[in-house]
């Protein structure tokens, strides 16, 4: 993984994201996790056509101007809500990557991991209403492009650990699917067929499906 560029383009995108958390004093602190989770529940009682500065501001019980100190834009307050998130995927890839374990069995975890964030509704909607800001909104769409080339990328070398046949180009497109696949659980447990639950077919399934995408095989007892 190509960790140099990685850590350039968080200082890039930290940049432009206000005062740094480990800058401040207690009081700050508190005020900045307020607002951040304020932020986090507009987004999921509202969606993002409620979602402003000044509706933050207010639920917060901060003036704009002590809001902006701490988030400049309302691109920054949103990429405080999702950075724990985002950062949880790709600090579980890295302990992939960087795993005692056999690749297979990293990739293997990798999966599962995947499967139950698809079934934490809560995060699935806050990235869903991300996404929908990201097709209007320029800066949220490079942040929303930069996470997932981090993502694809991370798996594609885990893939090519997992199956040293493949090539770059391949284990790209087998990562972006991948990444599609799980993308598509959570929208299905989260927003579109509510009233059917995961089952433990379903789990096996997917597991089975990304093992066939990186190895073109079916692992014993998990094809159903």
């Amino acid at each position: 993984m190509e960790q140099r560029s990685t850590r350039k383009r968080r200082a890039s995108s930290a940049a432009s994201a206000g005062a740094d958390p480990e800058s401040l004093r207690a009081q700050g602190l508190r005020t900045r996790n307020a607002i951040v989770r304020v932020a986090r529940k507009l987004l999921l009682e509202g969606g993002s056509l409620e979602f402003s500065l000044r509706a933050v501001a207010l639920g917060a019980g901060v003036s704009i101007s002590n809001l902006q100190y701490y988030f400049p834009t309302r691109q920054a307050v949103l990429r405080a809500v999702m950075a724990p998130i985002i950062d949880a995927y790709l600090d579980n890839l890295k302990r992939a990557l960087d795993s005692s374990a056999s690749p297979r069995e990293a990739l293997n975890a990798l999966m599962e991991r995947a499967l139950r964030d698809a079934k934490d509704t809560k995060n699935g909607a806050l990235w869903w209403h991300f996404a929908s800001l990201a097709s209007t909104d320029a800066e949220c769409a490079r942040l929303f492009d930069e996470w997932y080339e981090t993502l694809t990328r991370g798996i594609a070398e885990l893939i090519r650990a997992v199956n040293p046949k493949c090539k770059v180009a391949d284990s790209l497109n087998t990562a972006a699917l991948l990444v599609a696949m799980a993308d598509g659980l959570a929208l299905q447990f989260g927003a579109v067929r509510r009233k059917r639950a995961a089952t433990p077919e379903l789990d096996a399934r997917f597991l089975a499906t990304a093992n066939y995408l990186v190895l073109g095989e079916t692992p014993p007892g998990k094809g159903g």
